[in-house]
């Protein structure tokens, strides 16, 4: 039996917090959520959860805010991975005995991702991680500090809800890119609290290293297919847009993200060339940037073929609402 019990969450203000916070609830474990001062805070849930404002800067603040919890869980916007290094140090500092890593997207341990410049905030936190754990060993110091990265693809019911994904139900639309036989690894976004849960019941299976979670692995034209058979309609039928050169496409999201750079944008992550990198590094043709999670994913979590007909009939149907 897991030894964590008590479990602090940096951030939870925004959908990803709205599907983890319920998981970690209803599994019985006890939650402090810790916010940025100025920010929008968790308020998703009716059950009473012990809250903290305090910047993630903060060494002291967050080290206080930290002692006697058994787990830390990262789940605020990427761009406060620049504090890693900070929080890390209020970890160890603590006693923390498990890290979860803000990950949830893109495989950023992939050999490729130094190509994808919109991944690297992420890879840095993660030198910082291991460089923080290196010293605190060397200084012996410090007790154990383990940790888990979980990647969960594309949340596809999240992103249809919210029109970011290449099937659109309200303009009827489905977005090719490439041959459209690229196999995307892609998650229903509850999964991630799932997920959560699984780790840190099971700290010492999942210890330093990342852990692949999908709910299903498919292609554009498996979706096609899928969607013109459980939504066809004469009246209204659907669209195939295609965008055939996907490398033409990756190059000009470079373009624009390196103008963003200097033009001085600060928000990159809700940027169009945040977006169109994503896009590119998940239909590149050979995998390049590992978004095929088949041969590396944890085992008993693929949901099959037929609840993801279900989920896209009914996504489909409620597209909208």
């Amino acid at each position: 039996m897991s030894s964590i019990k008590k479990v602090a969450v940096l951030g939870a203000s925004g959908s990803l917090g709205e599907a983890v916070i319920p998981a970690l609830l209803q599994s019985g474990f006890i939650l402090i959520i810790i916010s940025r001062p100025g920010g929008r805070g968790f308020t998703a849930s009716a059950e009473a959860v012990a809250t903290r404002e305090i910047a993630y800067d903060d060494l002291g603040g967050l080290t206080a805010a930290l002692r006697g919890h058994d787990a830390l869980v990262e789940i605020f916007n990427p761009a406060a991975t620049v504090h890693q290094r900070t929080i890390v140090r209020a970890a160890l500092a603590a006693g923390i005995k498990h890290l979860v890593t803000n990950e949830f997207g893109l495989d950023t341990f992939h050999p490729n991702i130094s190509k994808l410049p919109s991944a690297q905030a992420k890879v840095q936190a993660q030198s910082m991680l291991v460089e923080e754990l290196e010293t605190a060993k060397a200084s012996g110091k410090a007790r154990p500090l383990s940790w888990t990265g979980i990647f969960s693809g594309v949340w596809y019911d999240w992103a249809i809800r919210e029109g970011k994904f290449w099937v659109d139900p309200t303009t009827r639309t489905i977005t090719r890119f490439g041959s459209g036989n690229q196999k995307t690894s892609i998650s229903r976004i509850a999964l991630n609290g799932e997920a959560i849960v699984a780790v840190l019941r099971e700290p010492e299976r999942f210890q330093n290293r990342p852990a692949y979670f999908a709910s299903h692995t498919v292609t554009t034209n498996e979706l096609v297919a899928l969607v013109k058979e459980t939504s066809e309609n004469p009246g209204k039928p659907w669209k195939i847009t295609d965008v055939p050169d996907v490398e033409a496409f990756r190059r000009d999201a470079l373009r624009l993200w390196d103008e963003d750079l200097q033009k001085g944008v600060e928000d990159r992550l809700h940027s169009r060339a945040f977006t169109m990198l994503s896009i590119a590094a998940l239909f590149e043709e050979n995998n390049l940037f590992g978004a095929d999670y088949r041969e590396k994913q944890e085992s008993g979590w693929d949901e099959g073929p037929e609840r993801l007909k279900d989920r896209i009939k009914q996504l489909i149907e409620h597209a909208g609402e």
